[in-house]
């Protein structure tokens, strides 16, 4: 789109640009300039008005500091910009309030009257309000859902320590898998050798997730049952696993890994 001269006025018959208000729009913003931005300072508001007024009668490329200097500031003596610097001084004063009423009582005024530095012509334009800038919603926050690993129940009196050691490998491999966070030991260790409801634990330790189990031995072979429960105690899915061989330490941590790595993912989002 074409851009309006600042320095001429519209002419009958074109259309109105968009970026430059009428002349009428703009005699208007004056005479508001003069009761809330200048009243008390007639002297500069008549350089305001001179400017505006050459500026709409399409003289805005002659309104130089020596004419600005002889119409305004002449007396006896012609105005010389050589010596006087009086246009210059008021054109800042001017550009200075100009800025102060735009940036305070004047921020929503539909017509904007503006002096560039540099330059004695006024430009003339019509408010563009900016488009509302949404806040930007933040990205909800998914967290891997708590895991709270009971202590397995060994079946039989010689494997008690072993169901001690691999709960504590399950809960050490739940801590640094990326799907789970994993309800400290002090929490789920004190419902070892105790009577419990699967929905108290969950309370307790805050877990969206409840896994529980327990070891046997048959000959050289340990069964590993488990089971997942939510919170309200309902089993989500259960398996078992037998193990040969191995040291204790080293079945432990095997186990541990396949249980974790058994778990399905359909059930691991938080409920």
């Amino acid at each position: 789109m074409r851009r309006a001269d600042p320095a001429a006025p519209a002419r009958a018959g074109e259309e109105p640009l968009i970026e430059e208000p009428t002349a009428d729009a703009v005699r208007g913003q004056l005479e508001r300039l003069r009761t809330h931005a200048f009243a008390g300072s007639g002297k500069l508001f008549s350089f305001l008005r001179f400017v505006v007024d050459e500026a709409l009668a399409g003289r805005g490329a002659t309104l130089k500091e020596l004419v600005i200097g002889i119409e305004l500031y002449g007396g006896v003596v012609d105005y010389d910009p050589r010596i006087d610097s009086t246009v210059r001084v008021e054109a800042r004063r001017l550009r200075r309030k100009l800025d102060a009423y735009y940036s305070g009582q004047g921020a929503h005024d539909a017509v904007i009257i503006s002096m560039p530095t540099g330059s004695y012509a006024p430009c003339f334009r019509m408010r563009v309000e900016a488009e509302p800038v949404l806040p930007k919603l933040p990205e909800p926050v998914v967290r891997a859902p708590m895991l709270a690993v009971l202590p397995f129940t060994a079946l039989c009196g010689e494997e008690r320590a072993f169901a001690a050691g691999l709960t504590d490998e399950l809960i050490h491999a739940a801590e640094r898998a990326v799907r789970f966070r994993a309800a400290p030991r002090a929490i789920m260790f004190q419902f070892r050798e105790t009577r419990y409801s699967l929905d108290v634990v969950a309370a307790e330790a805050g877990a969206d997730l409840v896994l529980h189990g327990t070891v046997r031995c048959a000959q050289d072979v340990r069964r590993i049952a488990m089971e997942l429960s939510n919170r309200w105690g309902q089993i989500l899915w259960s398996d078992r696993m037998d193990v040969a061989g191995d040291d204790d330490l080293a079945a432990q941590e095997r186990i541990a890994a396949e249980i974790l790595t058994r778990l399905p993912t359909a059930v691991a989002e938080p409920s």
